[in-house]
């Protein structure tokens, strides 16, 4: 069985990996995070995270310590901002197998728990953004397999590892990464009713949490003791309470995208469910650990205000593991139909490839690639169906489909980058044939591949969009004004149109009209050109 593993992490790790650097960074929370690794880099500043030259705090530091790992290894750019997402999600296939087989004792279903893991859109898809959910996700996994770990051999350097690893939670994405672990910890505890564990050594490892997760936090407080109460007030309680970062969605937003997000399994959750509560409530206490754990995050952050498909992917790990013990528990018959719906996933995913180079639907694929992606599909498929059989061949046919969306959609990002706002051409535009310009101005919105890809100054104007308004209450001088114009005052505007009229270039999105005192950018001698969803005014 881990000759078997050994063969499913070698096949994702190639796909993982295919072209993962061939696109450029997306708008606006990838291009975000690279760029702020990239300044924190060539600042040699690791304390103090800067976007466009202006500190940003949203975010502890993790993921920019790893991302500059990947520059420094491979390079300031796209491949080198990905690659150790990559490496996580390998990871973390490692730990959905021990985790499940420290649960369940059975190692054909934990390998078909990763099976199924790596074929959930969302956890695909966060391989391929540089955001903090990959990497957090990694922490919160590894954190659940030491607990467990440490609970059935005991041995000391697990415990503290635990705790270690729940200090680098918090720096990852701060207090809200602890809720998956610790709500898993507590359903396990009142439902196996095991008592809580009090000793010098708990105690130590505590006390190695608390300084790993403040250390941050600490070194910046004592230069600005007010960004403390900016951590836990704006940081934290707007985020959970209120739509300071306009992403307030309803109450039911999880209710559809996760379903989705999750395709098939957690369909296949919700009927196991229905059909065997009484049963689960009485005998399955693993099972039931797993189904409280899922259920307890998703009417926790559905009660959030702020709420994005991303913030609950840790919970796709229980659900797979879950899923794979599914799998084990229902007929050949149930089995059979659950391969006729893997089928006509992948067929629909085919056919929307092939729609998408024969119909003018916005977005492109090339036919061959098309072509040979179903044949390698269909022989692959042929295969699984030859040496495989009952849940494990189910899981395989998962597997399949996951390697499927996971090389589709990787193409699909690269022969539309322009389309998903990345504004690399536009920029590789800007480098090459306007070199005689020495600033690019953008109109009312952070743009920060702008600055990843080009060395010139980077001026933004804001005129109200909640991107443009910077937080500029922690800078120690007046620099960033430089670099930052209002374009709502006087003074702005005429800031802004002197710029604009020597040797400047504006980019601007395409769905937004200038305004009118920037409308001599529409009339010659000046020119525009456009390349996806973005506008050069030259």
């Amino acid at each position: 069985m881990k000759r078997s593993l050994f063969y499913v992490l070698l096949v994702s790790a190639v796909l993982l990996l295919f072209h993962s650097g061939k696109w450029g960074v997306i708008e606006t929370s990838e291009a975000r995070y690279a760029e702020i690794s990239k300044e924190m880099l060539s600042n040699n500043d690791y304390l103090h995270p800067k976007l466009l030259e202006i500190n940003h705090f949203h975010k502890p530091p993790v993921t920019y310590y790893i991302t500059v790992l990947g520059y420094k290894i491979f390079g300031v750019d796209e491949f080198g901002a990905r690659f150790f997402l990559q490496i996580a999600i390998l990871i973390q296939l490692i730990l959905i197998y021990h985790i499940t087989f420290l649960l369940f004792k059975e190692k054909c279903l934990a390998l078909t728990a990763v099976l199924i893991y790596f074929s959930l859109p969302l956890v695909l898809i966060s391989s391929r953004n540089l955001t903090t959910d990959a990497y957090l996700n990694t922490f919160i996994l590894t954190s659940v397999y030491l607990w467990l770990y440490y609970k059935e051999r005991g041995k000391l350097f697990l415990l503290y590892l635990y705790y270690l690893t729940l200090g680098v939670i918090f720096e990852t994405k701060g207090p809200v990464g602890l809720l998956f672990p610790v709500i898993f910890i507590i359903s396990h505890k009142i439902i196996f009713k095991e008592k809580i564990e009090k000793n010098i050594h708990q105690l130590f490892g505590i006390l190695l949490f608390l300084v790993v997760s403040a250390a941050w936090y600490l070194a910046l407080a004592i230069k600005n003791p007010n960004i403390i109460d900016y951590f836990i007030n704006h940081q934290l309680k707007d985020r959970m309470l209120t739509n300071a970062f306009n992403r307030g969605k309803p109450f039911w937003f999880y209710l559809v995208t996760v379903p989705l997000a999750g395709l098939p399994w957690a369909v296949i959750l919700v009927l196991y469910l229905k059909s065997k509560l009484k049963q689960i409530l009485k005998e399955r206490k693993t099972m039931l650990v797993l189904y409280v754990t899922i259920l307890a995050i998703f009417v926790l952050f559905s009660a959030f205000d702020t709420k994005l498909i991303f913030y609950v992917l840790p919970m796709f790990g229980f659900m797979a593991i879950i899923t794979a013990k599914i799998l084990s528990d229902v007929s050949q018959k149930t089995l059979g139909i659950y391969n006729k719906v893997l089928f006509g996933l992948g067929i629909l995913f085919l056919f929307v490839l092939f729609l998408a180079d024969v119909v003018n639907i916005g977005y492109r694929f090339n036919l061959t690639f098309a072509i040979v992606l179903a044949i390698s599909t269909v022989i692959a498929c042929l295969l699984i169906l030859k040496y495989q059989s009952g849940y494990l061949k189910t899981a395989a046919l998962g597997y399949l489909f996951g390697c499927l969306l996971l090389v589709g959609g990787t193409i699909i990002l690269t022969e539309n980058q322009d389309r998903l706002n990345s504004t690399k051409h536009a920029i590789k535009f800007i480098n090459n044939q306007l070199k005689d310009v020495k600033n690019i101005v953008v109109y009312n919105y952070l743009m920060p591949s702008t600055k990843f890809y080009s060395d010139k100054p980077i001026i933004t104007l804001n005129d109200g969009h909640n991107t443009a308004n910077r937080e500029t209450q922690f800078e120690t001088n007046l620099k960033w004004k430089q670099h930052l114009i209002d374009v709502r005052t006087e003074n702005g505007r005429q800031r802004a149109d002197s710029i604009l009229k020597h040797e400047s270039v504006l980019i601007s999105r395409k769905k937004v009209e200038l305004p009118d005192y920037l409308d001599f950018l529409n009339h010659p001698p000046f020119q525009k050109k456009e390349f996806g969803k973005w506008v050069i005014y030259y």
